[in-house]
């Protein structure tokens, strides 16, 4: 049996990570999974067009799931020039023998924008 809050981390594609924490809400199994770049990798933005800045890549943001809304399709996030898109992540709830796990599935850049990879992986399971 799981002891709450149950995190997993799982690496993606192109240095992206995907930590994963299960917690129980009113009774009810809730994962929120945070999508970020590896430690040390830097991704350039322009603020202005005479003040550019590097700024070190980190989060790129994050999705909640639960019984109640077990899936999300078609969220984006970028960070500097990395972008994720999740065409679709989704939660199942543990209960009874069954294991719990999140699931998810798109395609992301490496950090300079370019080299975009398919993956589609059981990011998280727990019993």
């Amino acid at each position: 049996m799981a002891t709450y809050p149950y995190s997993q981390d799982a690496m993606l594609v192109n240095s992206i990570k995907a930590t994963t924490v299960v917690s129980v809400v009113d009774g009810m199994e809730v994962s929120v999974t945070t999508f970020t770049s590896a430690p040390g990798i830097l991704a350039s933005t322009t603020l202005s067009p005479t003040e550019p800045a590097t700024l070190s890549a980190g989060t790129l943001g994050s999705v909640t799931l639960s019984p109640v809304q077990s899936k999300a399709v078609n969220v984006k996030f970028k960070v500097g020039k990395q972008k994720i898109k999740i065409e679709l992540i989704t939660f199942r709830a543990q209960f009874g023998l069954d294991t719990g796990q999140v699931i998810c599935e798109g395609k992301a850049t490496d950090p300079d924008g370019k080299n975009e990879t398919v993956f589609a992986k059981q990011i998280a399971a727990w019993s």
